[in-house]
C-alpha cells in the first residue's frame, strides 16, 4: 500500500490534498457474490492506513502513516497531529493500539515516521518499511524491526538505511523481499520517462548484525542485495510495489503505474533464475498490494488507481473481483484500495483515501473523505 512521486506524489501531496465528501454508491450486481462489507471504521486517528499482517493468534497488524493529518489540521477537522502507529485489529474486530512510535523512533534528519507495509520475520519480530519520501526522497527511507517479547512489542531499531521509498514486503523462508518503489529518478524532465524500480533480499541473520547502509543505485555497479531491477513507464513515478510468495516458492512482485505483476523463480539453493511477465490485462490499471491465497491457488491484488480488486490465477488470467466508481467508503464499499490480506476465508482490502495529483486521469477517487475503513469480503474454497 503506497507512496508516489508526482507526478511525483510524494514531493507534492502535501499541497494537493483536499477535504471533501463523497457519496457511495450500490456495487453493480456482477459484482455483488463478492460485494466488499465493512469490516470496521477506523477513529480520526487512524486518517490513512496502509500496509498489514496477521500475527500468530490471527489477528491484524495494521500501519497507520496517518499521511492525511496536515490536510485535516488545516481544515479544522482535527485539533491535533496525529501521531502515525501500528495498530491492532483482533478476531472479533476490536481495534487497539499495538505500538506507538517514540521520539527516539524518528527519522533523525526529518523527524517523521512513514511506515508502510510489515511482516513478521522467523525471529517473531515484526519488519516495518518506513516510506520517508512525503518528506525527503533522497534516500531517507528505511526498514525498521519492531522488536517483540511474549507477543508484545517493546521498541524498535532500524536494520536498513538508504532506500528511495521502501514499500511492500514478504517473508520467504529466512530471506526478506522489500520492494523498492524508486531505485532512480528518471533523469530530465521528459514526459513518461522509464523509471527504475527493483527488489531487495535480505536474510534475517544480516539484519541481526547492525543497520545495513544501501548505496545509491549504480547500474553498472548494482548493490548485492538488489535482486531484480524493473522498467516501467513513469506515468505515475513509482514501480515496484507489492510481493507475494506461492506454494511452490515463486515470488511475485506488481508494478503499480503499470498494472503488472511478475514472476521470479529460484533455484534449489534459493537463487533468482527467471524473471517474466506474469499478469497483464485491460482492466487492471494498477497493482499495489498483492497477496497469494493458498485454499484457491490465487493471486489477490488492490488496484489503488481504479478503485477495484482483481484475482489471478496460475496462468495469469485476470479476473474482477469487485470494482467501484468513486466512493467515500461508507458500508464498506472500496475507496482507493492499497492493501489486500487473507485471512481464513476472508479477503481484507485496506483502502488507503489518499489523492495524490494524476496527470492520467487514471485515478476514480480523487478526494479524501470519511469515514475511513477496513472492507472484507467473503472467499471460499476455489473462489474465482
Amino acid at each position: 500500500m503506497k507512496c508516489y512521486k508526482i507526478t511525483k506524489f510524494a514531493s507534492l501531496m502535501a499541497a494537493m490534498l483536499l477535504l471533501a465528501t463523497g457519496c457511495a454508491s450500490t456495487p453493480p450486481k456482477k459484482y455483488e457474490k463478492h460485494a466488499a462489507r465493512l469490516l470496521i471504521r477506523l477513529p480520526q486517528s487512524c486518517n490513512t492506513p496502509s500496509g498489514a499482517t496477521l500475527d500468530a493468534e490471527g489477528s491484524i497488524i495494521l500501519s497507520i502513516p496517518n499521511f492525511n493529518s496536515d490536510a485535516l489540521l488545516k481544515d479544522g477537522l482535527i485539533e491535533s497531529p496525529v501521531p502515525p502507529k501500528m495498530v491492532k485489529i483482533d478476531k472479533n474486530n476490536e481495534l487497539t493500539t499495538w505500538y506507538e512510535f517514540r521520539e527516539e523512533d524518528m527519522h533523525p534528519d526529518t523527524g517523521k515516521i512513514g511506515p508502510m507495509d510489515c511482516a513478521f520475520g522467523p525471529d517473531g519480530n515484526l519488519y516495518v518499511a518506513d516510506m520517508q519520501g512525503f518528506w525527503d526522497n533522497h534516500q531517507q527511507s528505511r526498514l525498521l524491526r519492531i522488536d517483540v517479547i511474549d507477543g508484545r512489542p517493546v521498541g524498535m531499531d532500524v536494520v536498513v538505511e538508504g532506500f528511495m521509498v521502501a514499500n511492500g514486503m514478504v517473508w520467504k523462508g529466512d530471506t526478506l523481499f522489500v520492494t523498492e518503489s524508486v531505485l532512480a529518478y528518471p533523469k530530465g524532465s521528459k514526459k513518461n520517462s522509464q523509471l527504475l524500480s527493483g527488489v531487495y533480499a535480505f536474510k534475517i541473520d544480516e539484519l541481526k548484525s547492525g543497520c545495513l547502509i544501501l548505496p545509491p543505485y549504480d547500474e553498472n555497479n548494482p548493490e548485492r542485495h538488489l535482486m531484480e531491477v524493473f522498467r516501467s513507464s513513469g506515468r505515475e513515478g513509482f514501480g515496484a510495489y507489492g510481493v507475494t510468495v506461492d506454494g511452490k516458492g515463486n515470488l511475485y512482485t506488481s508494478i503499480i503505474e503499470d498494472g503488472l505483476i511478475y514472476k521470479t523463480s529460484f533455484d534449489d539453493k534459493g537463487e533468482p533464475i527467471e524473471t517474466r511477465l506474469f499478469a497483464k490485462s485491460n482492466d487492471m490499471v494498477s497493482a499495489d498490494g498483492i497477496v497469494w491465497r493458498k485454499e484457491d491457488n490465487r493471486i489477490y491484488v488492490a488496484d489503488i488507481l481504479n478503485n477495484a480488486v482483481f484475482v489471478v490465477d496460475m496462468s495469469g488470467n485476470v479476473q474482477t473481483l469487485n470494482k467501484k466508481p468513486d466512493t467515500d467508503g461508507a458500508g464498506g464499499s472500496l475507496d482507493q484500495p492499497c492493501e489486500v490480506l487473507i485471512r481464513g476465508n476472508e479477503l481484507i482490502v485496506i483502502s488507503m483515501n489518499i489523492p495524490w495529483e494524476d496527470p492520467t486521469g487514471l485515478l476514480v477517487n480523487t478526494k479524501i473523505n470519511e469515514p475511513n475503513t477496513i472492507s472484507v469480503i467473503p472467499l471460499e474454497r476455489g473462489d474465482m
